[in-house]
């Protein structure tokens, strides 16, 4: 099945932008997130280079980062949105750089310079071959010994948008997704499937190494 094109997914994102960002003000709250990004900082302590987010929506996780774990660390945000990137530039102001683009075409980033790729609830926009590519150019950024966090939608087939979208999109499951970061160079090293609240599917949290 074919996903929707980038434009489709753009114009949905800055459609909701609003009201993802404030969505996002309680999400980032959430355990989750605590637990994800202090094991990403305790992973690349001591490892130079800059943190990625590759969707980087409303800019929350890079903000928190910043303001919770490493107040020196280069933070690069990116995303298919216009209107998630003015978001994200204004709420996190001089101390990151933020730029429209694919999360599979990093060019703004040399070979082995980033300590961490983050990518949240993004690859569900690609199909199985988008997200081989995607991996590829996330190995290709990372620093040796550098981290990758990815958190997706789990299960087979279709998301169901019902009336809020059109677009298409797709569940993986944890061991196809985990088999595809291993063929890409990564050595998974943690796998965490939790159940989400009012949500008819469950969330991955993979957290990986380049090898």
């Amino acid at each position: 099945m074919q996903t929707s094109s980038n434009e489709q997914v753009s114009k949905m994102y800055d459609d909701v932008s609003s009201s993802y960002n404030a969505m996002m003000a309680t999400e980032i709250k959430l355990p989750i997130y605590n637990k994800v990004m202090t094991r990403l900082h305790d992973s690349i302590t001591g490892l130079p280079g800059s943190i990625v987010d590759t969707s980087c929506g409303s800019g929350h996780m890079l903000v928190m980062y910043h303001e919770q774990f490493d107040q020196d660390r280069a933070l690069i945000g990116v995303d298919l949105s216009p209107e998630m990137v003015a978001i994200t530039s204004q709420r996190i102001g001089d101390y990151a750089k933020v730029v429209v683009s694919d999360m599979r075409e990093l060019h703004l980033l040399e070979n082995n310079s980033a300590a961490a790729v983050i990518s949240f609830f993004a690859l569900h926009h690609l199909d199985a071959a988008g997200i081989k590519a995607a991996l590829t150019e996330w190995h290709r950024v990372l620093a040796s010994g550098g981290q990758l966090v990815v958190a997706a939608w789990e299960g087979e087939g279709a998301i169901d948008y019902g009336d809020a979208a059109s677009i298409v999109a797709l569940r993986y499951t944890a061991e196809e997704l985990a088999q595809w970061t291993v063929e890409s160079g990564f050595v998974v090293t943690e796998c965490d499937v939790e159940e989400v609240d009012e949500m008819p599917m469950d969330a991955i949290y993979l957290a990986l190494a380049k090898s």
